[in-house]
């Protein structure tokens, strides 16, 4: 989300002035309270596409984001055309909007049997036996609050990383609607104690971590090396347990396929930890590649990437960080 929706073009002013600031959080707050508020009102599925509506239309018009989309999405995909680039961008925006406008029916995604299709590529033990934990990782794509969701009808107790928005009125509105997830939300700032707590007391850790991450490793994404987090794979081999990638894709409105792809393991294990897990997260960063090409428009990419500067040279990492990086 924005740090700035309705004062965005004030944002550099804002983030020097308190009371200017305070000001904006409020107007958004009002504007995403009022469309989270119809959202409510309507059927679910009436309320994903009216999402979709208002998230093509303001989207764009917030020309930081919109750039930053679109950058993202040329790396990506190189051989789209600057209109094919504008139509996939304002297509995003609508993606996203579809994410806000579901956030007061994530109960509704959870009760209804139908919303969910859950597909397991590979039994591993933890389905079987919820007390044996394992790591989860997924990307921004389709819904991806819905993993949550899918694991709670798995009966697999879990604990997902979040990051709250700069914006205090609006995490305490997320957090709201983040209840009916029924899993326990865990702060992303400084989370790996939290993590290995969690996972000695027998949960299962999740996290989202297609995002930029100012203290990672540079591994390959889209042909381009990424500053990434590799705490999911160190996760995975401290605590012996399995890490697998969950794909979420959208069906049709509110209508979710989410699949526990086979776990992703270490392809030389005579190499260091370190070694290993980098070696895992480039793993799970081609399926992540493999999942936006299907579904380009569910990529929800609104934070930079890749160096701001010289994106064509893998071996440079910027430090454009996201403070969002494992938010589940």
């Amino acid at each position: 989300m924005a740090e700035f929706i309705v004062g965005n073009p004030l944002r550099k002013w804002a983030r020097n002035h308190r009371l200017l600031r305070e000001a904006l959080w409020r107007l958004d707050f009002v504007l995403v309270w009022v469309i989270t508020k119809l959202a409510r009102l309507l059927p679910i599925d009436t309320a994903s596409r009216f999402g979709e509506k208002i998230g093509s239309w303001i989207g764009p018009r917030l020309a930081n984001k919109t750039a930053i989309y679109r950058t993202n999405l040329a790396i990506a995909f190189p051989e789209l055309s600057s209109a094919e680039l504008d139509a996939l961008v304002t297509r995003a925006w609508g993606s996203s909007g579809r994410v806000m406008a579901e956030y007061p029916h994530l109960a509704t995604i959870l009760a209804e049997d139908d919303r969910l299709q859950i597909d397991i590529r590979e039994p591993i033990e933890t389905y079987e036996n919820p007390a044996r934990p394992c790591v989860i990782v997924t990307a921004h794509q389709s819904n991806w609050e819905v993993v949550c969701s899918a694991m709670a009808k798995l009966n697999i107790p879990n604990a997902s990383l979040y990051s709250p928005p700069t914006n205090p009125l609006l995490d305490r509105m997320l957090l709201d609607s983040r209840r009916a997830l029924n899993c326990e939300l865990l702060p992303a700032e400084n989370s790996a104690r939290l993590l290995m707590r969690a996972l000695k007391q027998g949960r299962t850790v999740a996290m989202v971590m297609d995002r930029r991450v100012d203290e990672g490793k540079p591994v390959e994404f889209f042909g381009h090396d990424k500053s990434s987090t590799i705490m999911p794979a160190k996760l995975a081999l401290k605590f012996d347990c399995d890490l697998v990638p969950v794909q979420v894709e959208r069906l049709k409105d509110a209508h979710y396929r989410v699949t526990f792809h086979a776990p992703v393991r270490p392809r030389d294990t005579s190499a260091d930890e370190t070694a290993q897990a980098i070696d895992m997260i480039q793993q799970v960063h081609h399926q992540f590649e493999d999942w936006i090409r299907q579904q380009p428009e569910d990529w929800f990419c609104s934070k930079r990437l890749w160096s701001k500067d010289k994106p064509d040279k893998p071996e440079e990492s910027g430090r454009d960080a996201d403070t969002n990086s494992y938010a589940a």
